[in-house]
């Protein structure tokens, strides 16, 4: 399938947050789990509006998407604890506009089983109004098992990827990981508020 093509810009989180984000992450995790949305916002081109919406509003959402994500893999493991967090959107006011990044990941499972979760999110999101932009191995060297989906409804965009490393000569002690980095579409704040959240 083809790569999706709804891009949004977003800039990286700021150093401070990221070091809240990622603390309990191995950093070969945090390199998987950086990456850009896929999902178009409505004020995509640099003069238009982004949509107007409450930031714990789709920061609620957010968490909510990642618990329905978490039932369709259906493993019982470690789930890492940071929550969604505010990025700013390139081209755009950031004392205005802003996207929810939700990195999560889950480990202390068998590889076998997360094959099969992966499998389970590719037959069942599309159920849930996610539409499947790609599925495979991705480009690293480890052709690792990749899944990129949209709601635009929901106007969020996710990529989930399998990291196998039982192979390796040494794996070290991070033998499996299922990363789930999920980004919503560039929002702005209700008319006379500010991003203060960053």
């Amino acid at each position: 399938m083809k790569r999706s093509s709804m891009p949004v810009n977003i800039l990286p989180i700021r150093p401070k947050r990221a070091k809240c984000f990622f603390a309990v992450l191995s950093v070969e995790a945090w390199i998987i789990l950086t990456g850009c949305s896929s999902v178009k916002d409505s004020g995509s081109e640099p003069d238009s509006v982004p949509d107007a919406r409450n930031i714990s509003e789709v920061r609620g959402e957010a968490r909510e998407i990642s618990s329905v994500v978490l039932d369709v893999i259906d493993l019982k493991g470690q789930v890492s604890k940071p929550g969604p967090g505010v990025l700013s959107c390139a081209d755009k006011d950031s004392d205005k506009s802003y996207a929810i990044h939700h990195p999560w990941s889950l480990t202390g499972v068998p590889v076998e089983g997360m094959k099969k979760a992966m499998e389970r999110l590719r037959n069942n999101l599309p159920g849930k109004g996610w539409r499947i932009a790609s599925y495979g191995p991705d480009v690293s060297p480890s052709k690792s098992i990749e899944l990129v989906a949209d709601s635009t409804k929901k106007k969020f965009s996710i990529r989930i990827r399998l990291l196998d490393r039982t192979k390796r000569a040494d794996p070290g002690s991070l033998k499996a990981l299922i990363s789930v980095d999920l980004t919503s579409a560039c929002f702005q704040v209700s008319k006379g508020k500010a991003v203060d959240e960053y």
